[in-house]
């Protein structure tokens, strides 16, 4: 079992879209997803409700504890994919996630507002390794970025010089994933996703190997 939790300080910076585009890319994958709504505004349950569901089961546990409750719902071979709420409102919740996750994603657009809040989430993510037995990896997604923009190169650069792991792949900021919540997703902009899951596999599998 591999497990992701998209995790971010503030609400609207692309948990929900990336959480739920990344699962649908695993699902295409593996085909055993198991998509965790922990936000109690249930974005995630809302999406699969009025796109009438996913290909992969979904349920919603906005609970404080869920890094106990989780194990007895995932079965063994499931990738969880964990759509966390922003640690400002719902930390209790969001640090659930941290303490489960096998890698705590946090998605981040090259803005220097958004790139100085991730000085909060190295320390929460310190709190939670501090408590596990094996210490969660974690990594930037560079989202809602811009083809050839300078900001861009300089987020990547600065998240690195803070200590993070940055993804290769990045997200663009494009109408398709803007537009997607409540839709069954099109093929268009999905290859991004496919990408960024085998990133992650790649990853874990480095982490086994080693």
């Amino acid at each position: 079992m591999l497990s992701i939790a998209l995790v971010n300080l503030k609400p609207g910076t692309g948990k929900t879209t990336s959480a739920v585009w990344l699962a649908h890319a695993f699902a295409a994958i593996d085909g055993d997803v198991l998509l965790v709504d922990a936000d109690p505004a249930a974005s995630a349950l809302e999406w699969s409700d009025i796109a009438g569901g996913f290909p992969f089961r979904t349920i919603g546990l906005p609970v404080r504890d869920l890094h106990r409750r989780i194990p007895d719902i995932a079965r063994p071979d499931d990738i969880v994919i964990i759509d966390a709420p922003q640690i400002e409102d719902h930390a209790g919740i969001a640090r659930g996630a941290l303490r489960f996750a096998d890698e705590i994603l946090i998605p981040v657009a090259p803005t220097p507002i958004e790139i100085n809040r991730t000085g909060t989430m190295r320390d929460e993510i310190a709190d939670a390794n501090s408590v596990r037995s094996t210490p969660a990896r974690a990594a930037v997604l560079l989202n809602r970025t811009v083809a050839h923009a300078n900001s861009t190169i300089d987020a990547r650069e600065a998240l690195s010089d803070l200590g993070y792991d940055v993804l290769d792949c990045t997200v663009p900021r494009l109408e398709v994933y803007g537009q997607s919540f409540g839709g069954s997703l099109p093929s268009t902009g999905a290859g991004i996703w496919r990408t960024v899951a085998d990133e992650l596999l790649t990853r874990a599998g480095s982490l086994t190997e080693a």
